[in-house]
């Protein structure tokens, strides 16, 4: 083989690898942005019940300070 037919087959092994590399980076590519999107589903769903419990206390906490104004000892007017 000559010079030149050498340096085209070393071209075309190049290439053949980038192109086997650029195919497995869209494939990680892909699994990346899938695994986000149920990452970022889990944040949503976390954020809603942080909400809802942070509800739920303020109800709890409401409830505890009218019983316990409501079970405070009067004071006569003197």
């Amino acid at each position: 083989m000559t010079t030149p037919d050498l340096l085209l087959l070393e071209l075309r092994d190049q290439i053949v690898e980038l192109q086997t590399r650029l195919a497995i980076g869209q494939e990680d590519l892909i699994e990346m942005a899938c695994d986000a999107g149920r990452a970022q589903g889990e944040i949503i769903a976390l954020q809603d019940l942080v909400a809802e419990l942070r509800m739920d206390r303020d109800a709890w906490k409401l409830q505890a300070e009218h019983l316990a104004f409501s079970m405070a000892p009067r004071r006569s007017a003197s």
